[in-house]
């Protein structure tokens, strides 16, 4: 009697498309879920703070080492940033301002920056800072 050697299963390889896909919802997922927010301006290097809540800047006021005032790259008086703000906004609700400050800005300017946008009719005035490295 002859035996002969059953022949062995072959064992099927795992396919790596269902990974593939995977991998490519969870990037459409992220990129869709994700907060895109515009660039900082590239003349503003912002000051730097031990611990601070992260926030992100979208429609900050940035103010250059000079004491200008720019929003979206523009320049612009804090008066009509005001009040271009304020048409955005509903009546009833407390206008927030957000500044961001070049670290070479003397504190002086700043406090006179600020004291206009209060002037001008802003609520709540947060200024935005770099968390710096440990």
């Amino acid at each position: 009697m002859l035996r002969l050697a059953r022949p062995r299963e072959t064992r099927q390889r795992e396919s790596t498309i269902a990974l593939i896909n995977i991998v490519f919802l969870m990037l459409i997922f992220f990129l869709v879920a994700g907060t895109l927010t515009p660039p900082l301006d590239n003349e503003i290097d912002l000051i730097t703070t031990a611990e601070a809540e992260r926030a992100e800047p979208p429609g900050a006021l940035f103010a250059t080492e000079t004491g200008e005032l720019r929003a979206k790259g523009e320049p612009v008086e804090a008066a009509r940033f005001v009040a271009e703000r304020r048409a955005e906004t509903d009546a009833g609700q407390a206008l927030e301002i957000t500044v961001a400050a070049d670290r070479d800005l003397p504190a002086a300017r700043l406090v006179d920056i600020i004291g206009a946008l209060k002037a001008a009719g802003a609520g709540k005035i947060s200024i935005i800072t770099e968390r710096a490295a440990e």
